[in-house]
């Protein structure tokens, strides 16, 4: 007799949604949607859905966010699967570029949401993830980064800048 996987629900139940993701993408947002499912079922409650995007610098407006909702969760059952969040994202980005990609990463350490963030922050990003770069290198890169009187980058800006090289 075949097992039956009972942590599926059955098609006619619930849509499983499929994903136009990159390798890279998924494993990024597979360690995003980890944060919330502990146990590592790959399900986690719907309400985390808000949490889990801002885990991943989208925050969509609330009629956004209950859209995602509403289309989710057809069966009622408040269960968010790591397939539904990988169609969410993979729709958020269907139409972005590398440069949206780059700006959303900075957007996760501007906390207050004003376009910039501190240089020591910048320093530590650019110095531990990405590539390795000689002490030389990140100094050429935070003057080029242009920090202003109160030692913050508007990293868009930034973004759009190094872009253009």
């Amino acid at each position: 007799m075949d097992e039956f996987d009972f942590s599926t629900p059955p098609p006619e139940v619930r849509t499983i949604h499929t994903h136009n993701l990159d390798d890279e993408q998924v494993k990024d947002l597979e360690q995003a949607f980890a944060i919330f499912d502990t146990e590592n079922t790959k399900v986690i409650p719907i309400k985390y859905l808000k949490d889990c995007l801002h885990a991943v610098a989208h925050n969509p407006p609330e009629n956004e966010l209950q859209d995602y909702i509403t289309e989710i969760d057809t069966d009622g059952s408040g269960e968010l699967y790591l397939s539904d969040f990988l169609y969410i994202m993979s729709k958020r980005y269907e139409n972005s570029t590398v440069e949206d990609e780059v700006i959303l990463a900075f957007k996760v350490f501007d906390k207050e949401n004003t376009g910039f963030i501190k240089e020591t922050e910048f320093r530590h990003i650019i110095t531990n993830m990405g590539e390795t770069m000689d002490e030389d290198e990140i100094e050429e890169m935070i003057r080029d980064a242009d920090a202003n009187t109160e030692m913050k980058i508007d990293y868009v800006r930034f973004v759009t800048m190094m872009m253009e090289t």
